[in-house]
């Protein structure tokens, strides 16, 4: 009996022995699985981190080009081993230390890219999507106490927005302003005093100097003028008259290229004629007189008796670039461009003449009886009567009818000049250019009471079904759908702390102030502004966008090795660049906003400071809301970043939103 009992102890005993190490040994496994799955969360945090700070940067790299193309032209899959940075394989052979109980671990780490996994974020722009990337993971470990492989398989996924670094229609156009009349009268750009040469006199204002294109090929119809890479002008609210520089040599802001001749050259034209007589026009632009300047001056006495002040000064805005940079394009609203026009007659080389302005009878009377000192229109005045049986010419019919003046003509009547090469004194009658092409309607002026100076042109008319008028802003702005699916994060400002405090703490701005935003930030500040008081390098594409308040630039903010722009948006605020930013900011500028003195952009300082560029462009409800000194007489150089004229719904590559693209990647999740 004890021998039967000490025996059922021993196999009882080998029982429990057997059970306790296969529990042990099942416990050891199922801790190792454990550690298996956390490192993979580790490897999969890692890959997430390197592809947003290496592979998504490489815009020439597999995985940036399976992800800008649009889903149609998409691959069913493509896929690519991921290889760790020095860095990051550093802190994976750490997590290897940490993970010892995993024996002889080994591991790969790809992505992989599906068609089937994207849904399309903005039909106007087919390359905007979100969906996944799969971030497929295996670790591979020895069983307990064993040479047994144990093979662990893993499926991460990591959610990507990618989106274009633009507002649909607005980004079309190198200045747009809503209203540009402010309140104010048509007269109120025209401060700038220049000579002759088109060289400043005063500095109390500089111009604004467009360039709106890189590209010295001239689109010869209004379709390619709209699908080129060249940004468009809007200025509406009404009617503006803008005074042309004068340009008799290629001054810094001289703009003769606008004339018949380009100024310079013999620039009269028959206008009419009156029985022998014909009536000749020849044009120059708008300039301080230099009394010691015999040219200068016989333009001047042309017309000092009605219009001596209004031909002194030349517009803020050089809408076509300058004389020296020449940047043509196609100017929307009521836009008309003014000069000084000379009149004469001619009826053989001995009869001809001047036709100068009056002031009053008296000197009308000293004019045309051949007595005054300046001018002589008797043979003028001689045979008007003749042409009209002795009828006398009144000076008000003369003043209106042929003296010399100030005129206000289409201002994208230059275009015409353009291209014929300035040599046709009636561009619209070369057969150059089609009257069915829209772009007569410009070059003539009609445009403006058909309408189609305030009509979004096509290809761009097809972004918005309801949206057909340049001036919906507003309207515009509430579809970019950020906050929204277009939108990367949204932030609040908390009140005290600051804009770049924020971005670094949110991880999007590195410790040398590197700005790797790569999509759209919504951003609500309670104190009612957002600053950017220290200079920024932009790694990548970006876009914030601040409800409500203003956006003020204190610093510089520079695209670092590459042509990237950070775009700022106040919905409902203005943006203001601070008299101290000087140089060259990459930036798209947009401010809107209901409200008299809301919806600006605002370049602080008066004309003796030095202009600042803007690399990008600017779009606002209205300008200089105020008065025009502190808010846009410091002057300006915008440069248009021809990305930005992305046609929508462009399948080709050339043309389309892909270099304007931005991905933004969330964390991992393992996919069960």
């Amino acid at each position: 009996m004890v021998g039967g009992i000490v025996l059922a102890l021993l196999v009882f005993f080998g029982a429990f022995i057997k059970y306790s190490s296969s529990r042990q040994y099942a416990t050891k496994r199922l801790n190792r699985i454990l550690l298996a799955r956390e490192f993979s969360a580790a490897l999969a945090n890692l890959a997430c981190h390197h592809l947003q700070e290496k592979e998504i940067h490489n815009l020439s790299g597999k995985l940036v080009k399976s992800l800008e193309k649009p889903i149609s032209a998409m691959s069913g899959s493509s896929s690519d081993k991921i290889v760790f940075t020095p860095f990051i394989s550093q802190l994976v052979r750490r997590l290897e230390a940490a993970n010892s109980e995993l024996n002889e671990i080994s591991w790969q780490v790809n992505w992989e890219v599906k068609k089937d996994d994207f849904k399309s974020i903005n039909s106007a722009y087919p390359r905007e999507k979100a969906g996944l990337i799969r971030i497929p993971i295996v670790v591979e470990y020895l069983a307990p106490a064993s040479r047994e492989k144990i093979t662990e398989e893993y499926l991460y996924t990591i959610k990507i927005k990618v989106v274009a670094n633009l507002i649909p229609v607005l980004s079309k156009f190198t200045l747009y302003v809503k209203d540009a009349r402010s309140g104010r009268d048509e007269e109120r750009f025209n401060l700038v005093v220049n000579d002759e040469n088109g060289k400043l006199l005063e500095t109390a204002y500089r111009p604004w100097v467009l360039k709106n294109s890189n590209n010295s090929s001239f689109p010869e119809n209004f379709a390619d003028f709209v699908k080129s890479s060249r940004g468009l002008v809007y200025m509406g609210g009404g009617r503006v008259n803008l005074g042309i520089a004068r340009g008799w040599s290629d001054g810094p802001y001289g703009e003769g290229f606008h004339l018949l001749g380009e100024g310079r050259r013999d620039g009269f034209y028959k206008i009419g004629e009156l029985g022998p007589m014909s009536l000749l026009n020849c044009e120059t632009g708008l300039c301080k007189t230099d009394y010691n300047n015999a040219d200068s001056v016989s333009w001047y006495d042309l017309i000092k008796s009605g219009y001596a002040d209004m031909s002194a000064k030349a517009s803020l805005f050089k809408l076509f670039g300058t004389d020296q940079e020449r940047s043509p394009t196609i100017v929307f609203g009521n836009l008309a461009a003014r000069t000084i026009c000379g009149k004469a007659y001619r009826e053989s080389h001995e009869n001809f003449g001047p036709l100068p302005y009056t002031y009053d009878d008296g000197q009308y009377e000293d004019y045309k009886s051949a007595g005054g000192e300046d001018f002589d229109i008797s043979y003028f005045i001689n045979n008007y009567a003749d042409q009209n049986n002795g009828a006398a010419l009144s000076r008000s019919q003369y003043n209106r009818d042929y003296a010399s003046c100030l005129i206000e003509v289409p201002y994208n009547r230059a275009l015409g000049y353009i291209l014929t090469n300035y040599n046709n004194a009636w561009p619209l009658d070369s057969g150059r250019i089609p009257p069915s092409d829209p772009l007569h309607d410009f070059i003539s002026g009609k445009a403006v009471e058909k309408g189609l100076t305030e009509k979004i042109p096509p290809p761009f008319s097809t972004i918005y079904d309801e949206i057909q008028h340049l001036s919906a802003m507003k309207a515009m702005l509430n579809q970019i759908r950020i906050p929204g699916d277009r939108g990367m994060a949204d932030v609040v400002l908390p009140r005290g702390e600051k804009l770049v405090a924020l971005l670094q703490k949110r991880g999007y701005l590195a410790d040398d102030k590197k700005l790797d935003l790569n999509g759209w930030l919504h951003i609500s500040a309670p104190a009612g502004k957002i600053v950017i008081d220290e200079s920024l390098r932009l790694i990548s594409h970006g876009g914030i966008v601040l409800e409500e308040g203003d956006i003020e630039v204190r610093n510089s903010v520079k695209a670092d090795g590459g042509r990237f722009l950070l775009n700022l948006v106040a919905k409902k605020g203005n943006i203001i660049i601070d008299s101290s930013v000087n140089g060259e900011l990459d930036v798209g500028l947009t401010a809107a906003g209901d409200g008299s003195d809301i919806g600006q952009v605002k370049f602080a300082g008066n004309g003796s400071s030095a202009p600042v560029t803007i690399k990008g462009n600017v779009a606002m409800q209205r300008i200089a809301a105020g008065t025009v000194a502190g808010a846009c007489s410091r002057g300006v150089n915008i440069v248009y970043a021809e990305e930005l004229a992305a046609l929508p719904r462009q399948a080709a590559e050339s043309g389309s939103e892909q270099p304007l693209l931005m991905f933004s990647l969330e964390f991992p999740r393992l996919l069960d």
